[in-house]
């Protein structure tokens, strides 16, 4: 089993989790054209994403979605709320499989549990999935804070890939208009490399053994800045990157590595 993320920033995020025979598809906010240049750079069919789970309606995590799920033909599950958002909006056509998530889903033999996520839209969800092979998965970006819901969803996962979006000084000295920096720091917006720093130090002795740094933001954040916060600042506390876990950045477009779950 493996991940595979086709892009991770604030303009675009898809993220595929499975085998060379089945997985499922995480967001669809990238074009069709780089869709398929970024799965065939992967060596995976397109034919093989079984199902896609949105998060939200933002289109950074949707704009593929139309012409994905319809040319290929696969269903999209998500939130009563995000579904109907996008069926209003114009964003889905719903000439594809729509289906609301209620409670655990089971596709290709991975249960996705959703789970509520604090972010300015409708039915804002993350995911928990519990794998055939016996490891599980934790999906989750765009939160304002580590809500306890949030924190049941991935606490004990032995994998998680987690929002890490701006760096709180970058964002306020930055060019960005005082509303939006407002916004991005709220309880409803997104997560600093500070919080993501807090989270990781309640996930990792739980289990969490492998972190992705996802969804950074161009204009407010750096790989390099938000993986050396969260390193030190486990650091400073006894959780030592190597011996107690892995830490990665995701790359904003795919550089066609597929990382191993073991």
């Amino acid at each position: 089993m493996f991940f595979y993320s086709l892009c991770s920033s604030s303009k675009g995020n898809a993220n595929f989790l499975g085998d060379s025979s089945g997985g499922i598809l995480f967001d669809a906010g990238i074009g069709i054209r780089n869709f398929a240049k970024a799965l065939a750079q992967a060596d995976i069919d397109p034919g093989c994403i079984r199902a896609v789970f949105i998060s939200h309606d933002h289109s950074d995590h949707v704009m593929g979605l139309e012409a994905i799920s319809t040319r290929y033909q696969i269903p999209v599950y998500g939130s009563r709320g995000a579904l109907e958002s996008l069926l209003k909006k114009g964003v889905v056509s719903g000439r594809q499989k729509l289906c609301p998530m209620e409670g655990p889903t089971e596709v290709a033999g991975y249960y996705i549990t959703p789970f509520a996520t604090p972010h300015d839209s409708v039915g804002s969800i993350g995911f928990h999935v519990d794998c055939e092979n016996g490891l599980s998965a934790g999906i989750c970006t765009d939160l304002g804070h580590p809500s306890d819901t949030v924190m049941r969803g991935i606490l004990g996962c032995d994998f998680v890939m987690l929002e890490s979006n701006y760096d709180r000084r970058m964002l306020l000295t930055g060019s960005y208009p005082a509303f939006l920096k407002q916004r991005i720091n709220s309880r409803s917006g997104h997560l600093s490399n500070d919080q993501c720093a807090q989270v990781l130090e309640q996930l990792i002795p739980s289990g969490t053994k492998r972190v992705l740094l996802a969804h950074l933001s161009e204009e407010n954040n750096r790989p390099e800045v938000a993986k050396a916060h969260s390193v030190n600042y486990l650091a400073n506390r006894g959780i030592r990157e190597g011996a107690d876990y892995r830490l990665e950045v995701l790359p904003r477009f795919t550089e066609g590595r597929r990382f191993t779950l073991t």
